[in-house]
């Protein structure tokens, strides 16, 4: 639910500021490595904004991959791993992790 709550707090401050009348839709950039179940973040979503101009708006959310790699050879891995299988070396995570609101479209 803390994930839901932020998403509103930050997208009832931003449409605040510009004089919105109601929030027709948000897109959500959640990083994959976070772990949130997207229904459920929906649905925490719903709850949360009930009785506010985010009520009945469209939650649109678009999951991050990883990137992971060894930081010796180079291999990719679309799963996360601590060892590279090819040459035992430890890998690198950059990304994964966000939760960016990145639009949002509002009724003045």
């Amino acid at each position: 639910m803390s994930f839901a709550s932020v998403i509103v707090e930050n997208a009832l401050r931003i449409a605040e500021e510009n004089k919105a009348k109601k929030v027709k839709s948000l897109t959500v950039v959640v990083g994959e490595l976070l772990l949130i179940n997207p229904d459920q973040l929906e649905f925490c979503f719903n709850v949360a904004s009930h009785g506010t101009i985010l009520e009945n708006s469209k939650l649109n959310i678009e999951v991050a991959k990883a990137d992971i790699s060894c930081v010796n050879c180079g291999k990719k891995y679309d799963e996360v791993v601590y060892l590279c299988d090819e040459c035992g070396g430890f890998v690198s995570v950059k990304g994964g992790k966000e939760m960016i609101l990145s639009k949002i479209e509002i009724e003045n």
